[in-house]
């Protein structure tokens, strides 16, 4: 239910993005975008399998817009390290090549 509720609200700021222009309330809504994201960050982590895309193109596509200011533009650096961080964790625990993982089913713990 979660993972479904944050991928409608991913879709909806991802539809958003490319029709932000640059007028002065752009700014605004970048700085709404930022936040949100920033807010839902432990849920978006929690979901990183299911969301990564999204979180990503919509990172992409506010970065490339020409409409964030520098502050914008460090926090979205920011917001973006946290989801490649989250994704290569996961990517990290299921990995068959990890030598963590060796004689256990998606990493789990031989010891639990």
């Amino acid at each position: 239910m979660l993972s479904t509720s944050i991928s409608a609200i991913l879709a909806i700021v991802q539809a958003l993005v490319p029709i932000l222009g640059t007028s002065s309330a752009t700014a605004s809504v970048i700085a709404s975008i930022i936040d949100a994201l920033t807010k839902l960050m432990p849920f978006i982590i929690d979901e990183i399998s299911t969301v990564y895309q999204s979180v990503k193109n919509i990172i992409a596509a506010l970065q490339n817009s020409g409409a964030p200011d520098q502050a914008q533009l460090d926090a979205l650096n920011t917001l973006d390290a946290q989801v490649d961080k989250a994704w290569n964790d996961v990517q990290a625990q299921i990995d068959p090549d990890n030598p963590a993982n060796a004689g256990t089913p998606a990493g789990d713990d031989p010891a639990a």
